[in-house]
């Protein structure tokens, strides 16, 4: 397990799920810094700002679409290979061929309670906070 937090960027426009998500990982303990990123034009630069080790993404974010926040991440040179993993309330299948195609690297339904939000926030530090190597 790292000693230093892992820095996690949420791209969420909706405060209440962000504020879900906030509370699924503090309720988790896991050993994670979150950073808000309430709208697409500000991505590239709080990715950069932050130092960001890992992306949450909601695919619907008003005007602009989490897809296109993905592609755009995976165009940039810097971010390439940078995990993302889609976090929505859609689960049509769709959806999630999309996102695995743009280069997610995992896609997972929102959950739909808070007991469910720490659970997810568990498995989510279970993996990519103690056993996956971040590049």
């Amino acid at each position: 397990m790292s000693l230093e937090p892992v820095r996690i960027l949420v791209i969420e426009d909706d405060p209440i799920d962000f504020s879900l998500v906030k509370k699924g990982f503090e309720g988790a303990e896991a050993q994670v810094e979150l950073f808000h990123c309430p709208s697409a034009d500000r991505v590239m630069e709080m990715l950069e700002a932050r130092a960001c080790r890992i992306v949450l993404l909601d695919l619907s974010l008003g005007r602009d679409t989490g897809m296109d926040v993905l592609r755009s991440i995976r165009a940039d040179k810097r971010f390439a290979i940078l995990p993302v993993v889609v976090l929505s309330s859609s689960s049509n299948h769709r959806d999630i061929a999309e996102g695995y195609a743009a280069g997610a690297n995992a896609y997972v339904e929102k959950p739909l309670t808070m007991e469910l939000y720490r659970q997810f926030a568990r498995a989510f530090s279970a993996f990519w906070v103690d056993v996956a190597q971040l590049g």
